[in-house]
């Protein structure tokens, strides 16, 4: 007898409970997230309203796993690559020189530190 489909049957099994919570955590807490903003008690009624629902689409993923789980990981990475930020350009990176060099002088201002070389303009390096 090959161990092979008992042991593919056990982690199957053992699967299903793993991706259902997974699934029924982010969900909830989307819902809760997106649907809480225009109510006071968001968790109640995600409680009292939501709960069977979001369940039963957490037990269909569990079941589901070998398929949702691989699915959701490819939907976030996609999520993550399109979304990055991308490199700033040198203007950017002079722009916020520029803001950083004004914050400082009106600190040191503020403190009452003497300017060093008052006929250098800090604004431009």
């Amino acid at each position: 007898m090959s161990w092979f489909p008992v042991l593919g049957t056990v982690g199957y099994v053992a699967g299903i409970p793993l991706a259902a919570r997974l699934f029924y955590g982010l969900l909830r807490r989307q819902i809760i997230f997106l649907d809480g903003r225009e109510r006071t008690d968001p968790v109640g009624y995600f409680d009292t309203h939501d709960r069977p629902g979001v369940t039963a689409a957490a037990v269909a993923a569990g079941l589901l796993w070998p398929l949702t789980v691989p699915v959701y990981a490819a939907g976030r990475i996609v999520v993550t690559v399109v979304t990055a930020r991308p490199r700033r350009s040198r203007y950017e990176r002079r722009l916020d020189a520029r803001h950083v060099h004004e914050r400082i002088r009106q600190l040191e201002d503020e403190l009452g530190i003497p300017d060093e070389a008052p006929e250098r303009d800090r604004t431009r390096r």
